[in-house]
């Protein structure tokens, strides 16, 4: 039924322990042609510990390991997940040029160093101010980082800080918005579309609708679908509603990746 789950966490994540076996025979099992491991390299985080430092030596290894050893039962892709803030730039795409990933994913977890689940960014700036800084910073880093396939969860501001933090307030962010879809569109990125906010209560996907549709009227061609799974039974979670709204809205292609080269898919 579906294509592929292009966000999938494992044990090399430190917000992780799933075993990489288990995830390709799920995989295998749900009919996937393809899924994209992407586990978290993160950097200078107030208070990151030991276990959120990815060994790209080793995680890379083992995956090219299982590229082989699942050919013609099912395509694995090395990915990751990249925690960009403004100032960790030249590190992190020193990091990821020693490697040979199918498909990197950008995402926004971290402002100046602090992460948005841990609540120090809410205590200073309500609901309206936390999400014009998020939109700020984000736009910062796709004007500055160029080494990546999509932005992850490009509104997921609003998954932390509780009830009075929920919501996007997509009309009063729309220009700053607008702005980072035009720069992603310029420089052939694309957008993850991600289930994650149906399991953090939040009934909906990653960016919202109205983002997604704007991408699209702007110019945008290249989605990925990803569960942003940390369990293997969380893959391709809520994926039928993202399929329906796509067609909904006249999309017919969904993207893989190879070696960064996106890959168009038809919907099915």
């Amino acid at each position: 039924m579906f294509i592929n789950d292009y966000h999938i966490h494992s044990e090399f994540s430190g917000d992780s322990s799933q075993d990489l076996v288990e995830i390709f025979e799920k995989a295998i099992s749900l009919g996937l042609e393809e899924i994209a491991i992407t586990d978290h390299l993160e950097y200078d985080i107030e208070g990151m510990a030991d276990k959120w430092i990815l060994n790209l030596d080793k995680y890379t290894s083992k995956i090219l390991e299982y590229q082989d050893k699942y050919k013609g039962k099912l395509n694995i892709k090395l990915g990751v997940e990249v925690g960009v803030q403004p100032h960790t730039k030249d590190y992190l795409e020193e990091q990821v040029k020693k490697y040979p990933f199918d498909f990197i994913i950008a995402s926004t977890h971290a402002i100046n160093r602090y992460d948005l689940a841990w609540g120090e960014l809410q205590k200073t700036r309500n609901k309206e101010q936390l999400q014009k800084y998020y939109f700020e910073t984000v736009l910062e880093n796709v004007k500055k980082y160029d080494k990546f396939s999509v932005y992850g969860h490009m509104d997921f501001v609003t998954r932390y800080g509780g009830n009075e933090y929920r919501g996007l307030e997509y009309k009063k962010n729309q220009d700053l918005i607008d702005e980072i879809l035009k720069t992603l569109i310029s420089k052939g990125k694309g957008i993850e579309i991600n289930t994650s906010g149906y399991r953090y209560k939040e009934d909906r996907f990653y960016p919202c609708t109205d983002v997604v549709k704007r991408y699209f009227e702007l110019g945008g061609e290249i989605i990925t679908i990803g569960s942003d799974s940390h369990i293997k039974e969380y893959i391709t979670m809520d994926f039928d509603i993202v399929y329906e709204f796509l067609k909904s809205i006249g999309v017919k292609y969904i993207c893989g990746f190879d070696k960064l080269n996106p890959v168009f898919k038809k919907l099915k």
